[in-house]
C-alpha cells in the first residue's frame, strides 16, 4: 500500500495529501530502501526515454548525422521549448532530413512559459518559444530518435509508432534486459504523444536505472553507448526539461541522471552508489513536489552533496501564496524510509577505502579533463559484507540477482530464458540451472 509522501498545509490544517511509493534497488537487485508498494506496475511514461534512445546510438546514427552531445541529449528529452531546444531540434532535422510535420503527434506550446515554469523559484533563463508546433512538443527530441532508426530500419520514418515496428520490438527488448522483467510481464499502453509506454513493476524499473548507473555485466559496445549517452545528459542538464528544473540540478551531477515522466513519475541513478531510484506518486501531482522529494531521499541515503539537496529543495516554491500576495500555506514532505541496515554498512566501508584513493590521470586527455579533477575514481566492484561476500560474486557475474528479504539461498529460473515455467515476479531472477543452484545450496547448507 502506498504511504503519504507529500502534505499540504493551509494555516496549521492539512489540506491534501499525496501518496505514493519509492523503490531504491542496487545494480546487484537488492532492495536498498523503499517506502509503499514498490512491487506495484506503473508506466514509465517519459522516463522510459534514456533507454529508448538506446537502439539508435547502437545503430551508430548519432555519428552517421554528426549529431553534438548537445543534440544527443535532447532525443533523451521532455524539454520545455524553449530556443535552445528549437536550435538543437531544428540541426537535427537539418542534418538528418527528417520532417517534423511527420511526426505523429498535434502541434504543442512551450512548457516553459507555462503556469509550472511560475512556480521555479529560478527562470531568468527560459525563453519560451512562442506559437504552436510540432517540435515544440515535450517529446518531439524522443520521437527524432525513433524515426532516425525507422529510417535506417525500413528506408522511412512512418510507422514508427506501431508495437509491431522494429523500432518498438527493439526498445521492448531493452527494457526486457535492463529491467530483468521479461517481455511477457511488460504491458504496453498508448504514450501522451502516441507510441507505446511500458508497464512493469517499480522494483524493476529501479533496477533498469541502476544497470544504467553500472552496466557491469554488459557487452562493451553497450556499456559504452549507455555511458556516452549519460555523458552527453550531465553536459548539458539543460536540455532535458529546462535550466532550474530538478532534473537541471541532478544531470548536471556527472554522478547522476535523472528522467521525470508524466503522471507523477520520477527515475534516477547514482553511479557510485550503484543504485537506481524511482518514485511514483498515486495522484500524478509531482512536477512542483518533485525537487523536496528527491533532497529528502538523497538526505536520508546520506549522499554527500549537500549543496545539490538545498539547491533542489529550493526549486519549486513550497510556500502557498493566495491571489492577494498573502502566504497562506506550504508543502513539506513527510516520509521516512525502510532502510537496510547492511547499506550503511556497505557504505562506511566503501567510504573508508575510498578517502586513500585519489584521482591519477591515465592518459594527457584525461589530465586535461577538468571534470575528472580531485575525484576518487568509481569502484567497479559492489559494496560486500562477509555474509554477502559468495551472493554479490554471483551477482557482479550475472549468475544469480537475489532480494535480501528472500534471503541468500533464494534462486529461481531466469524468467527470461523460462518462460513457462512458474514465476512470483521478475525480481529475483538465476541464470544458473535449478539443479546447480540446488547443489550450491545444499553445499553452503552443510558449510554451515
Amino acid at each position: 500500500m502506498s504511504e503519504v509522501l507529500v502534505k499540504e498545509y493551509r494555516g496549521d490544517i492539512v489540506e491534501n495529501m499525496h501518496r505514493g511509493s519509492i523503490a531504491v534497488i542496487s545494480a546487484t537487485g537488492e532492495t536498498i530502501a523503499y517506502i509503499g508498494d514498490i512491487e506495484k506496475q506503473i508506466f514509465m511514461r517519459s522516463a522510459s526515454k534514456p533507454i529508448q534512445i538506446i537502439p539508435t546510438l547502437l545503430a551508430g546514427l548519432h555519428e552517421k548525422y554528426e549529431l553534438t552531445k548537445e543534440e544527443v541529449a535532447i532525443l533523451n528529452s521532455s524539454h520545455w521549448g524553449s530556443l535552445h531546444h528549437m536550435y538543437a531540434l531544428n540541426d537535427i532535422a537539418e542534418k538528418t532530413g527528417i520532417d517534423p510535420e511527420d511526426m505523429i503527434m498535434n502541434p504543442s506550446r512551450s512548457i516553459s512559459g507555462s503556469f509550472l515554469a511560475d512556480k521555479l523559484t529560478k527562470g531568468d533563463r527560459l525563453h519560451p518559444e512562442s506559437g504552436r508546433s510540432k517540435l515544440l512538443h515535450c517529446c518531439s527530441g524522443k520521437h527524432f530518435g525513433l524515426m532516425m532508426l525507422q529510417k535506417e530500419l525500413t528506408g522511412r520514418v512512418h510507422g514508427y509508432q506501431e508495437p509491431s515496428s522494429p523500432v518498438q520490438s527493439q526498445i521492448l527488448s531493452f527494457i526486457s534486459m535492463l529491467s530483468q522483467t521479461p517481455t511477457y510481464k511488460i504491458s504496453l499502453g498508448t504514450d501522451g504523444c502516441g507510441v507505446p509506454v511500458f508497464a512493469l513493476p517499480m522494483r524493476n524499473i529501479a533496477l533498469a536505472y541502476a544497470k544504467l548507473a553500472s552496466p557491469f555485466n554488459l557487452s562493451k559496445e553497450l556499456t559504452d553507448v549507455i555511458n556516452y549517452n549519460l555523458e552527453c545528459i550531465n553536459e548539458h542538464p539543460e536540455m532535458i526539461n529546462d535550466f532550474y528544473t530538478p532534473s537541471y540540478y541532478i544531470n548536471k551531477n556527472s554522478d547522476m541522471i535523472m528522467k521525470d515522466g508524466s503522471r507523477g513519475v520520477i527515475c534516477m541513478a547514482i553511479k557510485s552508489r550503484k543504485l537506481g531510484i524511482v518514485v511514483k506518486l498515486e495522484d500524478g501531482w509531482s512536477d512542483e513536489f518533485q525537487g523536496i522529494i528527491i533532497a529528502s531521499i538523497l538526505e536520508q541515503l546520506k549522499y554527500e552533496d549537500t549543496e545539490l539537496i538545498e539547491e533542489l529543495k529550493n526549486v519549486y516554491k513550497t510556500k502557498l501564496y493566495n491571489d492577494c500576495g498573502d502566504e497562506v500555506g506550504h508543502a513539506e514532505v513527510c516520509f521516512e524510509l525502510n532502510i537496510s541496515p547492511a547499506y550503511f554498512e556497505d557504505l562506511e566501508e566503501f567510504d573508508s577505502s575510498s578517502d586513500e584513493e585519489t584521482f591519477e590521470p591515465d592518459s594527457k586527455e584525461d589530465e586535461g579533463d577538468s571534470s575528472l579533477k580531485g575525484f576518487a575514481p568509481v569502484k567497479t566492484e559492489p559494496f560486500i559484507v562477509d555474509e554477502k561476500e559468495e551472493r554479490n560474486r554471483r551477482s557482479i557475474l550475472g549468475q544469480t540477482v537475489v532480494l535480501p528479504s528472500q534471503g541468500p539461498k533464494s534462486v529461481i529460473m531466469n524468467p527470461m530464458v523460462d518462460t513457462a515455467g512458474p514465476v512470483k515476479s521478475a525480481n529475483v531472477i538465476s541464470t544458473i540451472p535449478a539443479d546447480e543452484a540446488a547443489d550450491d545450496i545444499e553445499m553452503e547448507e552443510e558449510e554451515e
